[in-house]
């Protein structure tokens, strides 16, 4: 019966994805800043062109974004990647012959993972908010909180 309580759980979170392990986080701030684009196409921009543009940076502190996303940008796609690789591998045990102990400890691994990523993310937040003027500042926290346009998609991780 714990079994496939445990089958059924584990079911729902590969089916749902990571909607269903941001659940899971207990802060509302790690699931915001992961948000903040590191290495995010253009199509992931405001329509105003984006929150640098937004911020009124001088050049030297846009150099020093980049050069921050850039130093965090291979550490960020590394977990983006572990993360997909575990839950594939959490599909593999689930749909196998693995006990529920190799299961549980491949889900348990998946959390560590997502947090490290939000870890790293936060991390690079706390970067770029060391360069910042309070009124960019303020500019920044607020483009982060922001909720996408009607007609914008929402942001993907």
């Amino acid at each position: 019966m714990l079994l496939n309580r445990v089958a059924i759980a584990t079911a729902m979170i590969i089916t749902l994805g990571g909607n269903a392990i941001a659940l899971t986080k207990p802060t509302l701030s790690h699931q915001v800043i992961a948000q903040i684009p590191t290495n995010s196409p253009p199509g992931h921009r405001t329509q105003s062109g984006g929150w640098i543009k937004d911020l009124n940076l001088t050049p030297q502190q846009i150099q020093l974004i980049k050069q921050i996303r850039t130093q965090s940008k291979l550490q960020i796609t590394q977990k983006r990647q572990a993360v997909r690789q575990a839950q594939q591998e959490l599909h593999n045990l689930i749909a196998g012959t693995a006990s529920t102990q190799q299961v549980r400890d491949k889900y348990n691994q998946i959390k560590v993972i997502r947090q490290q990523l939000a870890d790293a993310q936060f991390e690079n937040t706390l970067a770029i908010r060391e360069i910042l003027n309070p009124a960019q500042r303020q500019k920044f926290a607020d483009s982060m909180y922001k909720k996408p346009a009607p007609n914008q998609p929402p942001k993907q991780n």
